[in-house]
């Protein structure tokens, strides 16, 4: 669902309306929906500062029937975006359509009536609160979506004697060749884990004062092709010092955030929390976890045990890990992620 609001100009070109989006910095783009033959799709997304959610997009579209009545003109201006906006993206919705009618004129219908606009809120977000949602919430989404895909056991299982599982049950459920996809998944969900602690940390350094105040100080020396990669904006300052550190390692994670934050991310996690059947603190489950990954991508060594409800357990011990880190930098930094997501 979505706010859905058309511009009839009462004089403009298919290269005025061209123009106009163009010079607001809209890019031409594709679009699942069935426009008429003619239509031109636009979008734009504010990536400073973590300002845009959904961003805005834009259609010049030729008119008929009914349409073609309220202003006489061929073309229209359609201008959309979802429930789940920013506050930057209303703003450039509404200013799309504020600012094209003062240049052609015309009638506006749509969501809000005739010449009305999305109605704007009070804005109290911080570029560390939005990054660190956007983060957490790409993250999570992620997670869900392995959760619904997982396979379920791809051969039928031999039933319990009088409720006990021997030795030969277990032979033969360990054959299930389902077991060696879930094993194929421990690297994707370290993988979760590594992006965001990574992500998390390149937006923090960029706006936390004690980073701020490290960046005046810190020395390290750049080969040309990493400032050619500034220039060309393929990489940022918070890029090149994340990539002093790995983040699939624990003791090197931390050792980033306590460099550069001081933020101690191993006492985080340092909490007992029910995982399964059973209760592990997760700064070592989430250790485990990484350690089996290893053994994994550069042994293939493949756990016959691993079933499908312990590759969820596994995806429970990374959303709590970074669970409680969210938890953290919430009381820190004064934010909160369902406020942004």
């Amino acid at each position: 669902m979505g706010r859905d609001v058309t511009l009839y100009p009462k004089k403009a070109t298919r290269d005025d309306l061209k123009k106009y989006l163009e010079g607001l910095g809209f890019e031409k783009c594709g679009h699942f929906w069935d426009w008429p033959k003619g239509t031109l799709n636009y979008s734009w997304f504010d990536y400073e500062d973590f300002k845009s959610i959904d961003g805005v997009s834009a259609d010049i579209y030729p008119v008929s029937g009914d349409e073609l009545s309220i202003t006489g003109n061929e073309l229209a201006l359609h201008v959309r975006n979802t429930y789940s906006a920013s506050w930057y993206d209303v703003k450039m919705f509404n200013d799309v359509l504020k600012g094209a009618r003062k240049l052609f004129g015309g009638t506006i219908k749509g969501d809000y009536g005739t010449n009305r606009y999305a109605p704007l809120w009070d804005d109290e977000s911080t570029p560390i609160g939005r990054g660190i949602s956007a983060i957490y919430s790409h993250v999570k989404k992620e997670i869900s979506v392995v959760k619904f895909a997982l396979p379920e056991t791809s051969m039928k299982q031999l039933q319990p004697i009088n409720g006990k599982i021997d030795d030969f049950i277990k032979f033969t459920q360990s054959l299930d060749p389902s077991r060696v996809i879930y094993n194929g998944l421990v690297p994707f969900a370290v993988s979760m884990f590594e992006y965001f602690f990574s992500q998390a940390f390149q937006v923090l350094i960029k706006y936390d004062p004690v980073a701020l105040k490290k960046r005046g100080d810190h020395k390290q020396k750049l080969d040309f092709e990493t400032l050619l990669e500034v220039d060309r904006k393929e990489s940022t300052i918070e890029n090149i010092i994340a990539r002093n550190y790995t983040f699939q390692n624990l003791n090197q994670l931390n050792k980033a955030y306590k460099d550069w934050l001081d933020i101690d991310v191993k006492n985080i996690l340092y909490k007992k929390k029910r995982i399964g059947s059973s209760v592990t603190f997760l700064e070592n489950r989430i250790s485990d976890i990484i350690q089996y990954r290893h053994g994994i991508v550069h042994h293939f060594a493949i756990d016959r045990s691993l079933t499908k409800e312990g590759y969820i357990h596994i995806l429970e011990a990374i959303e709590k890990g970074i669970d409680e880190f969210i938890s953290f930098v919430e009381r820190k930094y004064k934010f909160k992620v369902d406020e942004h997501c």
